[in-house]
This record gives C-alpha cells, sequence and structure tokens, in this order.
C-alpha cells in the first residue's frame, strides 16, 4: 500500500472539505493500493490552540472587515506574496519537510496553495526525487493566481469554466484538469425534490452573518417546510428558536448535511466553496445570502450567472427570491434545478484518484 499525504489547512470551508472527499476516493478507487492521509501542517507545526486561534482570526476578518479581506485577496492575486511570506511559516514548512523525510511519498495531493511554495523551495522541477503533486484547486471562476504561481504537475478545477480562467492566466491548458469539486459520495443519487410537492427548503446559517436571526424568522413566515441548521453556538440556535417560533426545524451541528440537501428544494446559504459545490454534486438549486469579497464571489457567479440560483443578500430579499422561485408552478424553481444539473456532478473526488492511481503505476 502506497501512503499519499493530502494537505489542507483550515482557512476556510472549501480546502478541509475537498482533501477529505479525496482521501476517502483514493482507498475506495485504488481498492487499497492507495491510502490517503489528511495533514493539516499548521495544526501540526502550531498546536491546537493556536491553529485555532489563526483560523479564527481569518474567518473573523472574512465576515466582520469584508472590504479588507478584498484587498487583501486582490493584493496576493497581483502580487507574488505567498512566496514572500514563506519566512513568517517556518514552523509550517519544518512540519511539512518532516512529513516528506518520514513518508517518501511518490505523490503529494495539496488542497491549500500554500504547500506548493515550500515544495518549490526543496526541489527543482527536475529532481527525479520530487513526488509529483496534484493540486486541488477550492476556488471557483474567479481564481486567484497565488494557486499556480508555484509549480504543480496538474491542477484540478471544480468546473470548464474555472479551467479556462486559468489557462487565461497562462496555466499550460495539458496541465489543467475540470474534474469538478471533491465531494462526498451521498451526493452523487441527486436532489429527489420535484415541482408541485411542498417546497423544502434548507437554510444553512452562520452566526458572523449580521442578520441571520433577521433572515430566519423572515423565511419561517413562508409557507415552505423549512430546516435550519446553525452549527455548535447554543445561544445562536437559541436565538433562531425563538425567532422561527416553530415554524422550522432547527438542528445544530449535524451530519445529516447530504441528506437534507438531496431532499431539498432549495439551499439558502454564504457562497462557501464547499456548500456551493455540494449543491451543484447534489443538484440542488441555491439563493446566496453571503459573500465573502475573493473566492466567493467566483462561486457566486457560478449558481447566479449560469441560472442556478438566485442572490438574497437581505432578509427581504431572500425571502422574496424563495417566494418568486415557486409561484407559476414553480416556474423559476424548475429552470434553476435543470441549470444547476448541468453544473457538475459527485464524481470529482473520485476522478482524482483515478488520476493519482494511473500516474503512479507510471512511475
Amino acid at each position: 500500500m502506497t501512503e499519499v499525504p493530502v494537505l489542507s489547512a483550515g482557512f476556510g470551508e472549501g480546502h478541509n472539505a475537498a482533501a477529505r472527499a479525496v482521501v476517502e476516493a483514493l482507498g475506495r478507487v485504488s481498492a487499497g493500493q492507495l491510502a490517503g492521509q489528511m495533514h493539516d501542517l499548521f495544526f501540526a507545526a502550531y498546536g491546537p490552540e493556536k491553529s485555532r486561534r489563526q483560523r479564527d482570526a481569518y474567518i473573523g476578518v472574512a465576515n466582520r472587515h469584508p472590504r479588507l479581506w478584498g484587498w487583501l485577496y486582490a493584493g496576493l492575486d497581483r502580487l507574488p506574496l505567498v512566496g514572500a511570506s514563506l519566512p513568517f511559516v517556518r514552523p509550517v514548512e519544518r512540519a511539512l519537510n518532516q512529513l516528506l523525510d518520514a513518508t517518501r511519498p511518490p505523490m503529494v495531493i495539496s488542497a491549500y496553495p500554500l504547500y506548493n511554495y515550500m515544495m518549490a523551495r526543496r526541489w527543482r522541477r527536475d529532481d527525479p526525487a520530487r513526488p509529483r503533486l496534484i493540486t486541488v484547486v477550492t476556488d471557483s471562476v474567479s481564481v486567484n493566481r497565488a494557486w499556480h504561481r508555484a509549480h504543480s504537475d496538474w491542477y484540478i478545477t471544480p468546473n470548464q469554466a474555472t479551467a479556462d480562467v486559468m489557462i487565461r492566466q497562462g496555466v499550460p491548458a495539458a496541465k489543467v484538469l475540470p474534474f469538478g469539486f471533491p465531494v462526498s459520495p451521498q451526493l452523487a443519487p441527486r436532489s429527489s425534490a420535484r415541482a408541485g410537492e411542498k417546497p423544502r427548503v434548507l437554510l444553512m446559517l452562520n452566526p458572523g452573518k449580521r442578520d441571520a436571526v433577521d433572515l430566519a424568522a423572515s423565511l419561517a413566515s413562508l409557507d415552505i417546510a423549512l430546516t435550519i441548521t446553525v452549527g455548535k453556538d447554543a445561544d445562536f440556535r437559541e436565538a433562531v428558536v425563538a425567532a422561527t417560533a416553530g415554524k422550522a426545524e432547527v438542528l445544530g451541528w449535524t451530519t445529516r448535511i447530504p441528506e437534507l440537501m438531496l431532499s431539498s428544494h432549495l439551499v439558502i446559504s454564504k457562497a462557501g466553496g464547499a456548500t456551493t459545490h455540494e449543491c451543484v454534486a447534489a443538484g440542488t438549486p441555491m439563493i446566496v445570502t453571503q459573500v465573502i469579497p475573493g473566492q466567493e464571489a467566483g462561486n457566486a457567479r457560478l449558481i447566479v450567472e449560469h441560472g442556478a440560483g438566485a442572490y438574497g443578500l437581505t432578509p427581504a430579499a431572500a425571502k422574496a427570491a424563495v417566494a418568486a422561485a415557486f409561484a407559476d408552478d414553480a416556474k423559476v424553481w424548475r429552470g434553476w434545478k435543470q441549470a444547476v444539473a448541468n453544473l457538475g456532478d459527485a464524481g470529482g473526488a473520485d476522478r482524482v484518484a483515478d488520476l493519482a492511481l494511473r500516474e503512479l503505476a507510471l512511475r
């Protein structure tokens, strides 16, 4: 059995979600020939408490100061700042080198671009000891150039639109593979929701959205079957329960997200990388309630510009979008449903695993 490190980091939901799906697929597709091992090297370098504070600081800036985050994101896109930042994350680089020394892997899969720069410092491209590198890009449509300033043998993109952007940015077309965003195979059956049924709506809330409770109350006033997920914050859950006054099922942290997506007519959420592409894989239209400048802007554009959903950036706008979707025999929703079915599927992780298996057989 060959071990393949799958590298991730907790800065945003998409990196870890993609890495977990790839790890699962490696074992399943290779029939035990490959064993993916997920590594968050910030956790390894700094320990649980400091890495948690780093993650919370990132989320805090992105949610509370989106304009500042937008400027930072644009700077990373225009300037080679990631490479210049390596001296400030030497503990992470040491953790990566220790992992590579201990495992000597023939291949590495990275779902976080910083690691590519560290590998480029360690090996020349023509060094026969260099592991093959697959980069799983978790941005959609708006791709930050930080993803491809450091070498990778392949770049896996969530869709063809994202691949086209990277090729226009100068990445050789042969290295860009639009395999789809890696998601859980639980989403493969596609949504079972049909027109004519009472609309089932999944609202995925987080306390970082300032009008989250108002949004829940607004949607609860509609004639829909509303399920709301609120995460682990008990006080936030209590506020949402009070605001919806028994007109919604309110769940805390749950493992039922794939099941809920597959049974829902609509998902209403921020445009996070994992959530957006899970909706695509499930074939469930989406109403976008929050867009953090940068990577989430591309996720939102993927949905809205392809006619697979709409923006609902205020409680009133989200309520109006839901009402319009199911008016006139669900005419708008039917169009969204057809459009989202054409955006992708749940096979991205398996395609990455197939690539790894083929390439390692050739070495």
